[in-house]
């Protein structure tokens, strides 16, 4: 039996997967494949544990651990691959880099400065905690990392984390640095695994930060959809349903007369074992070089339908991505659309086609939990998931 990975790669390698005669095979091989949802070991997220053979160092060169100091630190690595492209949205509290517990053994309270960045492409992320005797305190950092560096990766390459640790009583301190990975900056991150849990963490709501509506290239297509509307104008749910469909069509000629073609490309696994990503490019990228993969037609879609003050989402099932709207604003009901033919088919066939693949991983999604992902933007863009430019 060929496995789900080789038939995904056979199905969304054509420009019209729902028309693809393995797409049954892929489903009945879909809901057949083991779910992979054990933990790997947790052990690996721990970057080090100052047990009493450990020792810091004060400022006269004296070793002392915890059990001179009384303080016992443990820090876990909670991030060992930095999404460039989006970790300035990230919160600390729920996508920190990393964790560090404080334990105080002492009879008295305890002050404890804590210090993180990364050498080169960040500033400090700091706390200064008190620690009452017995207690132990735990601190999450992700430090601000500085734009301008990071948008020089264009390929994964190695950085160098430092963590810092000191007693503010005792004057001791305790520095380490550790490897991490960074991705780059067209690499978006659907799953990673916490190093600490061995849990995949979810990122693919963070692929609304590809959804750009505000740049030139974004407007420009959307006065040349507006033009081609009888009344010359985009009216967004001010008409009815029948009026927001000529609308998305009336975008779907516009990409179409730019010229934009399908290029193959199914959402696969990075050069890091584990670690679930995708190239992307940016719309404007997509309208200069008049190509496109799944999931970059999906998010310039978005952006133009956005830009018009509709509602897009991206869906997502296993190895490929199209694009959804709401038909009436705020009564849930979605129209679906296959982006990959934008180079081939007419609109009404594009529909077509991604009514088809969402019913059919609907369906599937009810036996297979996961197989059918649905974001819509106006509920990320409320989380505070904003565009990348």
């Amino acid at each position: 039996m060929i496995s789900a990975p080789s038939l995904r790669a056979a199905v969304f390698d054509n420009p019209d997967p729902a028309d693809s005669p393995l797409l049954e095979q892929l489903l009945v091989a879909e809901a057949a494949e083991p779910v992979l949802n054990q933990p790997n070991s947790p052990t690996t997220g721990v970057l080090w544990q100052s047990l009493k053979t450990e020792v810091a160092h004060s400022e006269r060169g004296k070793a002392l651990g915890p059990h001179t100091t009384g303080l016992t630190v443990t820090a876990r690595l909670r991030m060992a691959q930095v999404p460039t492209s989006i970790v300035h949205l990230l919160d600390a509290s729920k996508y920190p880099l990393i964790s560090l517990r404080i334990h105080n053994g002492r009879h008295q309270t305890a002050r404890v400065r804590l210090t993180s960045f990364v050498d080169g492409y960040s500033a400090r992320a700091i706390d200064t905690i008190e620690i009452p005797p017995g207690k132990e305190e735990e601190i999450h950092h992700l430090p601000t990392f500085f734009p301008e560096r990071l948008a020089t990766l264009t390929e994964i390459c190695r950085a160098s984390l430092r963590i810092q640790i000191d007693d503010l009583d005792g004057k001791t301190e305790q520095e380490r640095t550790f490897p991490i990975w960074f991705l780059a900056k067209t690499s978006a991150l659907l799953h990673v695994p916490d190093p600490s849990t061995g849990l995949p963490r979810n990122l693919m709501s963070y692929l609304a930060a590809w959804v750009t509506p505000n740049v030139p290239a974004i407007f420009e297509l959307l006065r040349s959809s507006a033009a081609s509307l009888r009344d010359g104008s985009i009216a967004s749910y001010q008409v009815d349903a029948k009026g927001v469909v000529a609308q998305v069509k009336a975008i779907y000629d516009a990409l179409q007369r730019t010229g934009i073609t399908y290029v193959n490309s199914v959402l696969c696994f990075g050069p890091i074992p584990g670690v679930l990503a995708q190239r992307i490019r940016l719309p404007r990228e997509s309208l200069t070089h008049r190509s496109a993969n799944c999931i970059d037609g999906t998010v310039l879609f978005a952006s133009v339908l956005e830009a018009a003050s509709l509602h897009p989402a991206i869906v997502l099932v296993p190895g490929h991505a199209f694009l959804a709207w709401e038909t009436t604003e705020g009564t849930n009901q979605w129209e679906y659309l296959e982006t990959t033919l934008l180079g081939s088919k007419s609109f009404d066939k594009a529909v077509e086609q991604g009514r088809k693949l969402a019913q059919r991983y609907q369906e599937l999604a009810k036996t297979r939990p996961g197989s059918f992902v649905q974001l819509p933007l106006q509920e990320l863009r409320a989380q505070g998931i904003w565009p990348m430019e």
